[in-house]
């Protein structure tokens, strides 16, 4: 009843550790397979250093109960990753976060 107007999404936590090089390098640690109501916060574009760079915000509204959510985790949802630009705590029936996340896509 409720799954209607959600959409499947991935919260995946993110580690980082130093390689052999001495190099951080970024590993999923935690996946957790959910729904989210999604809202579209719409796009922009802009040049920067000779490329053009679009960005797409999206607002992911979801019920996970587990941790805290910071900046280390990012959502995956249809294929593209989206960072984690603000959290916040909402106390609803159906929802327990609202996050906005952010999409970077660089054109050259």
């Amino acid at each position: 009843r409720m799954i209607g107007n959600l959409k499947p999404i991935k919260l995946l936590k993110y580690t980082q550790t130093i390689d052999s090089n001495g190099d951080a390098t970024e590993t999923v640690a935690t996946t957790y397979k959910m729904w989210a109501e999604v809202e579209d916060g719409g796009g922009s574009r802009s040049q920067g250093d000779g490329r053009t760079e679009m960005s797409d915000t999206k607002t992911f509204r979801i019920p996970f109960r587990g941790y805290n959510i910071t900046p280390d985790y990012r959502i995956e949802y249809f294929g593209q990753t989206y960072s984690i630009g603000s959290v916040r705590r909402i106390d609803e029936k159906r929802f327990n976060w609202e996050i906005t996340g952010l999409a970077i896509f660089e054109l050259d």
